[in-house]
């Protein structure tokens, strides 16, 4: 009886360690898979030093045929071409592609599908957001995880931190009266524009759904010499209260620049494959020699051989390097360069009807710049050398209105007090490191996204 007591506290001695190691080993596979598999683990580990790795290699390998295309221009400037040549020595061809978008040109690597950037100077970094295209031709913005596309909604909030408000007063408007009120409390919801790339970053805009007007229900008015003098710091100032809420880095008005970046225009090659006004006195960059007459007459010279005259009392000028408005006296001539070009975004000419060579009236881009019968302010001054209605020598701004480019003069010949009103359109630059999610929410059949804090 004693033995057979003896054997069964000795099965269950063993049974009972058993179990103690079956649980030890649990543990200890539970540690090794956790330290293999888990978010510090060495599978993870090795797959980021893997992609560290390609990372370096790709970035040396934009570098070495940066150098090498720089070296080739023979004032070592990077143009796109050369880089291509460069890189294709470096890799087989096929494999990356350049492209040149402004201020950077974007290297790609098809493979990894991996961006970077090389700046003016040959400097080489990654790019957190960038533009691609889809089979449907949409314009899309992409940080290699979220895909967003031009005029999807961002529930941005310019007042979330307070609001902030600017007062354009009289003596830098030319307007008389107590100024004109801008504030963030401006209800308007927020739509993509595009993505900017400097040398440092690469920045999502967004805009105003309907631009801006003051707290008086109307747009920013400029008047005369002094309307033109400081109109464009007044756009600028109005524009930059809207740059301080949650996930924005600031803001600045927009420019003529800005909507033919996107519409395609260059007023050297129109949607005709001309100089804007070709022949004429107002052709884009065309050098006006203007001679006061006499009291009653100014006549101009084209460089391109273009010739007029005209009945006017006066014909003021803005003078850059004094930053003020002179009137020409009889007998001197001054000389002008015409800047003034207007055009439908659709056709790139001055008419609407035509091959569609910009954007179409049912793009994205067209509906977040253009519909709504929008009109605002841009932050752009031009000379016009001949304009209708007698706007000789009309210096002013451009505007977009009634969807087209166009402009508003503050200052011409004969009227150096003539008033003109536009809204305000505001681009917000966002962080360059901003974080987005879906909302789930569609608002005129685009995407809406909100900023996640």
């Amino acid at each position: 009886m004693k033995l057979k007591r003896r054997n069964k506290q000795e099965n269950g001695i063993t049974i009972l360690a058993l179990v103690i190691t079956i649980i030890v080993l649990l543990i200890l596979a539970g540690i090794t898979i956790g330290a293999i598999t888990g978010d510090n683990g060495i599978i993870r580990n090795a797959g980021q030093a893997k992609e560290e790795t390609e990372i370096a290699n790709e970035k040396e390998i934009v570098e070495k045929a940066t150098v090498q295309a720089m070296g080739n221009n023979k004032y070592g400037n990077i143009e796109e071409s050369e880089l291509q040549s460069e890189l294709d020595k470096e890799t087989d061809e096929g494999k990356t592609k350049a492209t040149d978008i402004g201020e950077v040109i974007k290297v790609l690597f098809t493979e990894s599908n991996r961006n970077y950037a090389v700046d003016q100077d040959g400097n080489v970094r990654d790019m957190t957001w960038w533009e691609t295209s889809d089979e449907d031709d949409n314009h899309n913005i992409t940080n290699g995880e979220l895909t967003l596309q031009i005029g999807d909604y961002i529930t941005y909030d310019a007042n979330d931190k307070g609001a902030y408000s600017y007062t354009a007063e009289a003596e830098r408007t030319g307007v008389s009266g107590e100024g004109q009120t801008f504030s963030t409390t401006y209800e308007t919801t927020w739509r993509v524009l595009g993505v900017e790339h400097s040398a440092e970053e690469d920045n999502l805009m967004i805009v105003p759904a309907t631009p801006i007007q003051s707290t008086q229900s109307t747009g920013l008015a400029l008047s005369g010499a002094t309307g033109y003098c400081y109109g464009i710091q007044e756009m600028e100032n109005v524009c930059e209260i809207y740059g301080y809420g949650t996930g924005a880095s600031y803001a600045r008005a927009m420019t003529i620049e800005d909507i033919n970046k996107i519409t395609g225009y260059d007023p050297m090659c129109t949607g005709d494959g001309k100089i804007y006004g070709e022949g004429k006195i107002e052709e884009y960059q065309n050098e006006l020699v203007c001679t006061r007459e006499n009291y009653g007459y100014t006549t101009i010279q084209g460089k391109n051989g273009s010739t007029g005259s005209f009945e006017y009392t006066a014909f003021v000028y803005y003078d850059e390097n004094s930053r003020t408005v002179k009137w020409l006296p009889v007998g001197e001539t001054i000389t002008l360069i015409s800047t003034f070009y207007t055009y439908y975004p659709t056709t790139l000419t001055d008419t609407s009807t035509g091959e569609i060579k910009g954007i179409s009236t049912s793009s994205r881009e067209y509906s977040v710049l253009f519909s709504n019968r929008k009109q605002y302010w841009l932050a752009s001054n031009c000379i016009r050398g001949e304009g209708g209605g007698g706007e000789t020598g009309a210096t002013g701004f451009h505007i977009v209105r009634d969807g087209i480019t166009n402009a508003r003069y503050t200052l011409y010949a004969g009227n150096t007090n003539m008033q003109s009103s536009g809204n305000i359109m505001p681009i917000v630059y966002l962080d360059k490191n901003i974080k987005l999610e879906e909302t789930g929410n569609q608002v005129n059949s685009c995407t809406e996204w909100k900023i996640h804090v």
